[in-house]
């Protein structure tokens, strides 16, 4: 149906305006109440519609004053609903048409879809043969199609594992770049360039070692996958063809790389003039000019972080490695070979001549020996710099292949200083071991003297150089084997058990060498003793323990003695042990002890021999032996003593007569009636005694150096001269004396012995 337009809704007051209140913000909200409670109060209509709330919404809208009452409410509310019903109505006229427009499009679908059936039933056969035919290419399509997905997935899994190999082995432009370019440019220099280089150094190392690992993959790959070409059929030989190529590549880029660092190491570090030619054997040999310029910058440039990778990383061709180690074991041997020589005959690095101290055996020999390990500790150390790097490195080498290490290096770098040092080591122990010929008419008087002095500093010399040829035997042995601890069990196949290194060897034979020429020397000094004492005031014993002391005192200012000896020949250990100094000695000079004092400076002796370490039980033995020599002389001097001091006291006459008396004495015999005993002979020696008493005659006994012993024979003394009184004393108060006046005897026995006691 059709209706005019309705007017739009009417427009109303606003809640100020209702109820003629005035317009504000303040005067709104209560004017609005005002108006509600008025409306409710005029009309009785439900206020809690929505018609009727919509209504008062109208009138606060309203701009001009006017008059409300329930007329225009209803007009107002009647419009609204008018104006709701119109928009509804157009709404629903729009929704008609659309349906319209979907009714006709769909019956255009319709219509086309008929026509495409009609087309397809005049196209499609109706027999039974054509049918057949239609099924046999439907069944060949469906096998093409099954046969192109499994082609697919198959790709589909030859993608994976071709990308997954790639990323596992294949190799980065940059590395590639690397290896087939790298030129070491600026790679040891200072500056900021150097910085770069060394940089661009370390990574093209790096490379290589990636090439390497990359290689031993894909090997370890291929031996391992034996099914490798059952998985993709027989058919499908790309991929380890691939495979084959790219380590070929790998390989290739790999040689040149190696061939290039190969001569790098060779022109940084002047190998290509390193000869066995060139170890010189004397200061003077030539040529060694250009190792004198290089050396120090040698050494610098063995210590760069590049140079040593390198050298680690070198490793992984054997032949090339062994190589470098070779030329740079040679120059090495040449330098420190001419350093050694130098040092010897005109001094180095500020030191005199070594062989200005050749009139001093000692320092002679220590100096060189010195000399040698310092050489040996700096170049251990650039040996074990030159492996240190080495164990993420893998080598695969066949099993014929012994490659050099750490050991071997230094083993032929000091091997130069072997020979020389040797020779003259050999010349000092021979020199201090031969005996001087001279003519024996000559040996008179006091060149005796002079001749014990000489053998014993000559023999007491080659005792102090093999102290020090033990104590730098240890040192060095201790830094062989610190290397031989540092290098794994693979790196030193091919090698024996018994390896030594030829500077450690060399030291060993020096060693035994001094030990033989210290026992003959030890040996001919004994056998000698004689004739040192022939025509001199000193005995055996004394010029023996003289020996045997200063011996003592060498051995325990020497560092060599007291330590571990380590591999030396156990021979040569006993040779010169204090055991067998003690033994050879003792054993010939104790039965020639005549006198104390030959047992006095046999005990000094081995009073010194016991500070340096003697064994308890050698010593107990000796020490019991000397003592019954030495209580045995010392009886006997307290025997010869006594005498003397009952001499000195007055008593000795008195002594010998009444030993008469008992040797004569009968029954009714007196003592005062024999000759010598008579009271007047008895006074006269109490006036003696009484003389003497001020100031005791006993020995000091000074050259008793036991201060137990020393008292034992004062004591011993006085005990008997007091029991010659004491008998004197009995003799008298007795019967047996038959004297009248038994009071003339002026002291008592204990008087005497408290008057004369120590």
């Amino acid at each position: 149906m059709s209706t005019a337009p309705l007017p739009p809704p009417p427009s109303f007051p606003t809640s100020g305006e209702v109820g003629n209140s005035s317009t504000g913000n303040e005067t709104g909200s209560s004017s609005s109440r005002i108006l509600t409670n008025k409306v409710q109060n005029a009309i009785s209509l439900n206020t809690a519609t929505p018609s009727f709330a919509s209504a008062l919404t109208a009138l606060s809208t309203l701009q001009s004053p006017t008059k409300v009452d329930s007329r225009s409410i209803r007009t107002a509310i009647e419009q609204d609903a008018l104006y709701q019903a119109k928009c509804l109505e157009d709404e629903m006229k729009r929704l008609v048409g659309v349906v319209q427009e979907m009714r006709l499009g769909i019956k255009n679908v319709v219509s086309i879809a008929e026509s495409v059936k009609d087309s397809m039933r005049e196209v499609v056969p109706h027999d039974g043969k054509q049918s057949m035919d239609s099924f046999e290419e439907e069944r060949k399509l469906a096998e093409v199609l099954a046969g192109a997905f499994q082609e697919r997935n198959e790709a589909k899994i030859r993608f994976e594992s071709i990308k997954e190999f790639m990323e596992k082995f294949d190799l980065s432009e940059n590395d590639s770049a690397l290896l087939e370019n790298y030129n070491f440019e600026n790679v040891l220099e200072h500056s900021s360039q150097g910085e770069k280089g060394i940089k661009e150094g370390m990574e093209f190392l790096d490379a290589l070692n990636r090439v390497s690992k990359i290689r031993r993959q894909l090997s370890s790959s291929f031996d391992s996958n034996k099914d490798y070409d059952d998985h993709f059929g027989s058919s499908n030989k790309l991929g380890p063809a691939s495979a084959m190529r790219m380590v070929e590549n790998l390989a290739s880029k790999q040689d040149q790389a190696f061939e290039r660092l190969y001569h790098f190491l060779h022109s940084r570090l002047d190998l290509s003039n390193a000869s066995v030619a060139h170890v010189p054997t004397s200061s003077s040999a030539g040529p060694a000019q250009p190792i004198i310029n290089i050396q120090d910058g040698m050494d610098e440039t063995l210590l760069h972080p590049f140079i040593r990778k390198s050298i680690v990383v070198l490793r992984q061709v054997p032949a090339y490695y062994k190589h470098t180690l070779e030329l740079i074991s040679t120059i090495r041997r040449a330098e420190i070979t001419r350093k050694f020589l130098l040092a010897l005959t005109s001094g180095y690095d500020g030191m005199d001549a070594i062989e200005m101290k050749a009139h001093d055996p000692v320092n002679y020999v220590g100096d060189m020996l010195a000399f040698v390990f310092r050489t040996m500790s700096v170049e251990s150390e650039l040996a074990i710099g030159l492996f240190k790097d080495e164990d993420d490195i893998e080598v695969m080498t066949d099993d014929s292949d012994a490659m050099m290490s750490a050991s071997d290096v230094l083993n032929d770098i000091v091997s130069g200083v072997a020979r020389p040092l040797r020779s003259r080591l050999a010349q000092v122990i021979d020199s201090l071991a031969r005996r001087p010929e001279d003519d024996a008419e000559h040996n008179i008087g006091g060149l005796h003297d002079e001749e014990a002095g000489s053998a014993r500093a000559r023999l007491s010399s080659l005792f102090s150089i093999c102290g020090l040829l033990l104590f730098y035997h240890s040192a060095m042995e201790k830094l062989a084997k610190k290397l031989q601890k540092q290098q794994p069990d693979t790196e030193v196949k091919g090698s024996t058990d018994g390896f030594v290194n030829s500077l450690v060897q060399c030291v060993t034979e020096c060693l035994t060498e001094g030990a033989k020429g210290y026992v003959a020397s030890l040996k001919v000094y004994i056998a000698t003793l004689d004739s040192f004492t022939s025509q001199s005031n000193t005995s055996r014993s004394a010029v023996a323990s003289e020996l045997m002391i200063r011996l003592c005192q060498v051995r325990g200012a020497s560092p060599g003695y007291g330590i571990d000896y380590g591999d030396i020949p156990e021979d040569v250990s006993n040779i010169l042990s204090v055991e067998f100094l003690c033994e050879t000695v003792m054993e010939d000079i104790l039965p020639s002890c005549n006198e104390l004092q030959d047992a006095i400076n046999s005990k000094l002796a081995l009073k010194s021999m016991k500070k340096i370490g003697l064994n308890a039980d050698i010593a107990r033995k000796w020490d019991q032996i000397i003592s019954e020599k030495e209580q045995h002389f010392i009886d006997s001097e307290i025997e010869k003593d006594t005498k003397n001091v009952t001499d000195d006291f007055g008593l000795g006459e008195l002594q010998s007569a009444m030993e008469t008396l008992d040797a004569v004495f009968v029954e009714g015999m007196t003592a005062s009636s024999h000759p010598g005993l008579s009271e007047e002979s008895i006074l006269m020696a109490m006036k003696v005694l009484k003389t003497t008493l001020y100031d005791p005659p006993i020995p000091s006994y000074s050259n008793i150096k036991d201060p137990v012993l020393r008292k034992y024979a004062r004591n011993k003394v006085a005990d008997n001269v007091v029991a010659v009184y004491a008998k004197l004393h009995n003799l008298v108060q007795s019967e047996k004396g038959g004297y009248s006046n038994k009071t003339f005897l002026p002291y008592d026995p204990s008087q005497i012995k408290a008057m004369i006691s120590s």
